[in-house]
């Protein structure tokens, strides 16, 4: 028994062992794979990191490259690529300086300061600006005091500002030590500016590039124009397109035929009445009485009537169409605001809807524009009708002429109902109208605009529901050469 009890212990002894030791190794393989994961967590790190660093380079060089080509001017160019440059190596001050034969030329611009201790003077006394040449690099300098916490570093160069005039780019970096990989890539950046102002300042290059502008400037006008156009046909569908052409012809035939019923069938049916009148009390007399003719003269009269209102107002919607599709060609005069506002409100003053007189406010002066007067006149109308309906009973229409700058505005206001903030943006679409069924085409305001554009204006609308509307038509005033050779 005794003996069995010590051959247990045994066992339990060595089974602990082996335990122990399982636990040992294992612990060692969880310690092993724990560096190796720490390991190629770090590596994982550095690489991101280094994708990072790459990408932010990449998109450096894009951004650098886009601000190259696109500047208009030295110093936009200047200036944009001094802030990206800013920006990639993180300075807390960037500027530019200019020179003329080795002293300092004009202001310096700061494009970043953002550490109120830094003076512009005291970085310009910092920069060597009587240096003979260009410098091929990035010149660096410490300029740390004892009190700052890191140690702040002068990075400058310059460059061909234009003739006769040299540029610097100059930084201050607080870092501990200057990235040199960043430098490089600048490097390659202020090479690109150099280029690209290289460029700018070459005249004749400049010149075939105004050029060609110009021509792309005019094939581009073109191109808005046919866009215009398209614009147009698009919003008014294959009805725009076709439908002025395509009824012409039947509305012509309708309008004779309904011409024709009216001229010989009212009159017939007044003969058989009157014949109906002498035979009174006959049997075809009574007969004649019963005749649906006779008895539906009136109803006959009041559809062929309404048959003569379709047929003229489907005219009236085929020549709006007509006109809205069309480029005007008529010539353009020497208008005056002043006798075309006049002229159209006193046409406007004949329309039945017409209360009370419109509040007229001339330029003191002549208002001479180039332009159709006739089709400024139609613009002009059809915005004065529409104030007019606007109003109510007690509402006023008013016209004014206003000067700003190189335009000529006539601004018509209302005290109407207003127009909503929705129906705002669907005024000038072909077709869209507020008014009730019968009462508009929805093509003035479309064609209006149209009108307007087409002699180089524009036609705004501002409104407040409740309180009233105010359309301007703005046009640019004649050229002074113009008005001389009017008045010779």
């Amino acid at each position: 028994m005794q003996r069995s009890l010590e051959q247990e212990v045994a066992h339990l002894k060595r089974r602990l062992e082996r335990e122990k030791k399982a636990r040992e190794s294992a612990e060692q393989l969880l310690d092993d794979y724990a560096k190796k994961t720490f390991i190629a967590n770090e590596k994982l790190r550095e690489a991101v990191a280094e994708v990072e660093l790459r990408q932010h380079e990449i998109e450096f060089f894009v951004k650098s490259t886009t601000e190259s080509t696109s500047a208009e001017s030295n110093q936009t160019l200047v200036e944009s690529l001094l802030e990206l440059s800013a920006t990639f190596i993180n300075a807390k001050f960037a500027a530019i300086f200019y020179t003329k034969n080795g002293t300092q030329y004009g202001d310096p611009r700061v494009i970043r300061n953002t550490s109120e201790t830094v003076n512009v003077s005291s970085v310009a006394n910092l920069i060597p600006f009587d240096i003979d040449g260009p410098i091929p690099y990035w010149c660096i300098q410490e300029v740390s005091d004892e009190e700052s916490q890191f140690s702040t570093w002068l990075v400058y160069l310059n460059f061909k500002y234009i003739d006769q005039v040299d540029g610097w780019l100059a930084m201050l970096i607080d870092s501990p030590m200057i990235d040199e990989e960043k430098l490089y890539v600048l490097d390659a950046h202020i090479a690109q500016l150099r280029h690209s102002l290289e460029k700018l300042n070459n005249d004749n290059l400049r010149a075939s590039e105004t050029k060609e502008a110009a021509g792309l400037k005019d094939e581009l006008s073109d191109a808005h124009k046919q866009l215009a156009i398209a614009d147009r046909m698009s919003s008014l569908g294959i009805l725009a397109s076709g439908v002025a052409h395509e009824i012409n012809n039947p509305l012509a035939f309708i309008s004779a035929n309904n011409k024709y019923l009216k001229q010989a069938l009212l009159p017939a049916i007044g003969e058989l009445k009157a014949l109906a009148g002498s035979l009174a009390g006959s049997e075809a007399g009574v007969a004649l009485e019963k005749n649906n003719l006779v008895r539906m003269e009136d109803a006959i009269a009041e559809v062929l009537q309404d048959n003569m209102d379709g047929v003229e107002r489907l005219s009236k919607i085929s020549d709006s169409l007509r006109t809205f599709v069309h480029t005007s060609n008529k010539e353009f005069k020497l208008v005056d605001l002043n006798k075309v506002v006049k002229d159209t409100v006193k046409v406007a003053s004949f329309s039945k809807e017409f209360r009370e007189d419109i509040e007229i406010q001339l330029f003191d002066d002549t208002a001479l524009v180039e332009a159709n007067a006739g089709e400024i006149e139609q613009v002009l109308l059809n915005i004065i009708i529409n104030a007019i309906h606007a109003t109510q009973e007690d509402g006023g229409v008013a016209v004014n002429i206003l000067r700003d700058g190189k335009y000529f505005t006539i601004n018509v206001k209302d005290e109407g109902v207003g127009i909503s903030e929705a129906n705002l943006a669907k005024i000038f679409s072909p077709f869209f109208t507020t008014k009730a069924v019968g009462k508009g085409t929805g093509l003035g305001l479309a064609i209006s605009k149209n009108i307007i554009e087409a002699h180089g204006g524009l036609l705004k609308v501002d409104s407040t529901v409740d309180v009233g509307t105010c359309f301007s038509i703005m046009l640019p005033q004649a050229t002074k050469k113009k008005e001389t050779e009017a008045m010779e």
